[in-house]
């Protein structure tokens, strides 16, 4: 009996625990007429059953369903019907008996006790359903705030993102342009430059067209920093993107090598700039650079190290921390800077840390979970 019943219990579903509206209200919502009647009926059964039949104990039971429901209604004011019925039983049973019974003592006891525990879980309960009705509320209106918060943020977003792609439109044309006219240009000192026979002309000329092609990089530096950002980090092959930017660099120019293990990181798509700035810088100011290296290393808190190395003239101690501010630098001061841009993204860092005189070391330091090494999961 046992089992069957705990396989009844275990197999009813959520929905057959609620009870219909109308009589969940009928428990919950104070009705005084129907109370009065079930009083009145309590009433007539202590007359006809007690007081003319002489039954003194099957019939109170129902004063308890009376209790019950007065105490989920009234709360602990339901103690005074108690009182009612328990004073009654107790009168009725003094004028068959001729006294007052122990029993009809401990009942009418019992009545009040019921109304009382009764009553006290109703309050409790109704005040806990008040409490979460007033949360409800501020809930809901707080979901009406957050909705128009929503509502005012995508129509800011979307602002932005017509504004930025004007922008953007803007610069690309502005940039455009003025490339064709710094090529014009280029061309026209290119010219000049073959025409002039005074050396100081000349010289003069050839300074004109290192500023011309410093405008050039600058300008393609806008591009590269336009398009940063824009797009969503990506997890990235240190390796495979490195050697695709050294396939396409003329041969014979640096030896360029690399270990990694198949090391991935998880950073902007424009990554590969940060190894041609690094490249590139290591090439025009290394005086000497014959070999770059690409490795890595471990590094504490469970991070890991990107080291490119060259063999080139290093930088000056004074300088290690300078190279990387937006401007400084012998050419357009703007690669290293790039590079820490592109890297800070996705909160990976980068320092110098070589030796002067033996050449350049960087130092790329990747957090944990911003790289791993598919091949070993």
């Amino acid at each position: 009996m046992w089992l069957v019943s705990n396989r009844m219990i275990g197999t009813m579903k959520e929905d057959d625990c609620e009870i219909p509206g109308p009589l969940w209200r009928v428990l919950t919502e104070p009705h005084p007429v129907k109370l009065a009647l079930l009083v009145l009926f309590g009433l007539i059964l202590e007359i006809y059953i007690h007081f003319f039949l002489g039954v003194a104990i099957v019939y109170t039971h129902f004063f308890y369903l009376i209790i019950v429901i007065a105490g989920l209604w009234y709360g602990r004011r339901a103690i005074w019907i108690a009182l009612f019925f328990g004073g009654i039983h107790i009168a009725v049973t003094d004028i068959l008996s001729g006294f007052i019974t122990h029993d009809s003592l401990i009942r009418a006891l019992m009545f009040c006790v019921v109304a009382f525990v009764v009553g006290t879980i109703a309050e409790q309960l109704r005040c806990y359903q008040i409490r979460l009705l007033r949360q409800n509320k501020e809930l809901l209106a707080l979901n009406d705030h957050l909705h128009d918060s929503n509502e005012q943020l995508e129509m800011a977003r979307a602002s932005y993102a017509t504004a930025n792609r004007k922008l953007n439109l803007l610069s690309s044309v502005t940039r455009h342009d003025i490339r064709n006219q710094l090529t014009a240009l280029l061309g026209y000192i290119g010219l000049l430059k073959h025409q002039a026979e005074d050396p100081a002309l000349h010289a003069l000329v050839e300074k004109e067209e290192q500023v011309a092609q410093k405008i050039v990089r600058q300008v393609d530096f806008t591009k590269n920093y336009e398009e940063l950002g824009v797009k969503a980090p990506v997890w990235q092959d240190v390796a495979q993107s490195v050697s695709t930017l050294t396939s396409a660099m003329p041969s014979g120019l640096v030896r360029i090598t690399t270990d990694f293990d198949g090391l991935e990181v998880y950073a902007d798509p424009l990554l590969e700039k940060v190894w041609e700035n690094l490249i590139d810088n290591s090439i025009r100011h290394g005086e000497r650079v014959t070999t770059i290296s690409f490795t890595y290393v471990s590094s504490p808190d469970n991070a890991t190290t990107i080291v490119y190395e060259d063999d080139g003239a290093g930088i000056d101690k004074t300088d290690k921390e300078k190279i990387f501010e937006r401007g400084y630098g012998k050419n357009t001061g703007l690669g290293l800077f790039l590079i820490r841009e592109i890297l800070a993204i996705t909160a990976i860092s980068i320092r110098e840390c070589g030796t002067p005189g033996k050449g350049a070391r960087f130092e790329i330091l990747v957090p944990d979970g911003k790289y791993r090494f598919p091949g070993n999961s």
